[in-house]
């Protein structure tokens, strides 16, 4: 890699905040390295539109990025790495792409004693069964539960992280799991390690894994 290119900055892209978290472990990583973010909060929420929308607005952002002249992507977004993480490889060409679901998948796999791995993320990433892929491809034998938990992001993005609608609202979604007997729970989103400490209250005993780490 030449000195003009190292120069050059890695874009991040998410639906909206969340992605910020992937930032954070980025800066702590590469603090040398300079960070084009692009969070797209006027279209916020994604995991609940259509896998064509989803790729038109991924096309576009991925162009935004292309012509800050990035070096590398990274796709912070759970939902876009689900259903267009192919179609962003076509469009980065050579260059590298990095994604929370393949990090998230090693994470867990990594943590879990008792092969039981929960997942919350949007409906679209858990009807795309993206996680559970990688999982397996990894580990055949590894158990995988998926709740969609689609009121999650909009809570989030409108604050209420420790508010008694976001606990009520978590405690339902993360029942089926519990009961599952999972030990750990992967966050299939960029927006819920902002609800780290409630999931932890509401789920104890349980390793949280964020993707974003």
């Amino acid at each position: 890699m030449n000195n003009t290119t190292k120069q050059r900055p890695i874009g991040v892209f998410d639906s909206g905040v969340g992605g910020l978290t992937n930032v954070r472990a980025l800066m702590e990583r590469l603090p040398m390295e300079n960070i084009v973010y692009f969070g797209d909060t006027a279209r916020v929420p994604y995991g609940v539109k259509s896998r064509a929308t989803i790729e038109t607005f991924t096309a576009q952002i991925v162009d935004f990025l292309l012509q800050n002249e990035v070096k590398a992507l990274v796709i912070a977004c759970n939902t876009i790495a689900a259903v267009a993480g192919q179609k962003v490889r076509s469009a980065a060409g050579n260059m590298p792409v990095l994604d929370v679901i393949t990090a998230g998948a090693e994470a867990a796999l990594q943590t879990t004693r008792n092969g039981h791995i929960g997942i919350i993320a949007t409906s679209t990433t858990v009807n795309s069964n993206a996680y559970a892929r990688a999982i397996h491809s990894r580990n055949p034998d590894a158990r995988v539960q998926s709740q969609a938990c689609p009121l999650l992001v909009p809570l989030v993005e409108e604050g209420w992280l420790d508010h008694e609608v976001t606990r009520l609202t978590a405690r339902e979604y993360l029942k089926p799991l519990l009961a599952d007997d999972i030990d750990t729970l992967v966050l299939g989103c960029t927006h819920y390690p902002l609800l780290k400490p409630l999931l932890r209250e509401e789920a104890p005993g349980v390793t949280l894994v964020d993707s974003a780490l």
